[in-house]
């Protein structure tokens, strides 16, 4: 017999007409996989270490499941647009504002600081 999956309200979005999750490719023709090691940027690293973190078994604010449920709630098109770590930052900044540790104005005020020119000499 074979379980019925589940309904989750929680998914939104992220539950495609056919009851599959967009991050649920089971069954689903996708092409072979690249098994090859790839080198991480310095980008995939600071995501990473903010993970570790963020996640750290005994002084985190969150768990590797609470990242899970955030990446597992991105809409298809973010799911498929992202990379890797991009999901893993999406999810970790949402992780971070639901935690209170931070407020979505708070980062979009420094993402706005960083995105002015910089002032060289005076």
């Amino acid at each position: 017999m074979i379980a019925e999956r589940p309904q989750n309200d929680d998914m939104g979005d992220s539950v495609s007409e056919d009851g599959h999750a967009v991050h649920d490719l089971g069954g689903d023709p996708a092409g072979p996989i690249d098994r090859d090691a790839h080198s991480r940027t310095l980008f995939d690293q600071r995501v990473d270490a903010m993970l570790r973190l963020l996640a750290h078994p005994r002084t985190g604010h969150f768990t590797v499941d609470a990242m899970r449920r955030s990446i597992e709630s991105l809409s298809p098109a973010e799911y498929h647009g992202l990379t890797y770590y991009e999901r893993w930052l999406r999810a970790v900044r949402q992780l971070a504002v639901e935690r209170g540790l931070v407020s979505e104005a708070q980062l979009q005020d420094r993402i706005a600081q960083l995105q002015q020119p910089q002032r060289t000499g005076s």
